[in-house]
């Protein structure tokens, strides 16, 4: 289904640019096949930042291409750098929103290099392609959205539910006796750290949901809150329950006795 909803999408996307007589038709096709996915919200998702990036882009390059057009290594030197810096952006940012500066980068780099000793065709290119990118998003989100769209609460429903079973893993095997294997308290670590990450960059795509799951963007922020906070205090927790360990060889009993009452409340 998924499959025939991206072709059907791709093949709209081409007809339409192909009958409004626009240059490069193969641009709105290959769009709308890059921002296919099997659930509707990351297409929405994913068309928005896209579009944007590639306005970005087109921008970058209808400011620097004229004023530079004289001199093409002061322009190849300054599209280099724009793409740079929109690289850079990306890799600081790693949520869905990392697509802006990356589509922002390279469409003006695709778009300026090729004309650094044809300027003249700049303008023409740049708006081409962002209609052509503009159709190929429509399209793709017209029909991943509109025939039989797949939501993303099963998917992520399923992951805040294993989010929440590793907290409380890790926070038993970290209070229940103060034993707790070392490795099996780092694999915690490492479990609650991956769902953690999940969660949020998949979050990122829930006010584009098809569904009633975007006007619970505020609840899923909380609580992904929440758990971004609990893991470094059980992280300080353990290191202070192995400090303790280390200067008296075990957990007084004191302390021993107050996580079995904790362990004992959670149960």
């Amino acid at each position: 289904l998924f499959s025939l909803k991206s072709f059907a999408g791709a093949m709209l996307a081409l007809y339409l640019a192909c009958r409004a007589g626009l240059p490069r038709p193969f641009w709105a096709f290959m769009t709308a096949y890059i921002v296919a996915h099997p659930l509707a919200g990351q297409v929405r998702s994913k068309a928005l930042h896209r579009f944007v990036g590639t306005v970005l882009g087109c921008a970058a390059t209808v400011v620097l291409v004229p004023a530079l057009s004289a001199a093409p290594e002061l322009l190849t030197l300054a599209l280099a750098l724009w793409t740079g810096l929109c690289l850079y952006l990306s890799l600081l940012d790693r949520s869905a929103r990392s697509y802006v500066f990356l589509l922002a980068g390279y469409s003006a780099a695709l778009i300026g290099f090729p004309l650094v000793e044809a300027p003249a065709a700049m303008f023409d290119t740049a708006m081409a392609r962002v209609q052509e990118i503009g159709l190929g998003i429509l399209c793709a989100s017209l029909v991943h959205g509109l025939v039989l769209p797949a939501s993303l609460a099963p998917s992520l429903l399923a992951l805040m539910d294993r989010a929440l079973g590793d907290a409380r893993r890790w926070m038993n095997d970290l209070l229940g006796d103060g034993h707790a294997d070392g490795m099996r308290m780092a694999a915690d670590r490492q479990r609650l750290a991956l769902d953690i990450t999940q969660l949020r960059l998949l979050s990122t795509h829930v006010p584009f949901d098809t569904g009633n799951l975007r006007w619970t963007a505020g609840a899923i922020r909380a609580m992904q809150d929440r758990l971004s906070a609990l893991a470094p205090t059980l992280s300080a927790i353990e290191d202070r329950l192995e400090a303790l360990r280390a200067a008296e060889g075990e957990v007084p009993e004191d302390i021993a006795s107050a996580l079995e009452r904790h362990a004992g409340s959670m149960a």
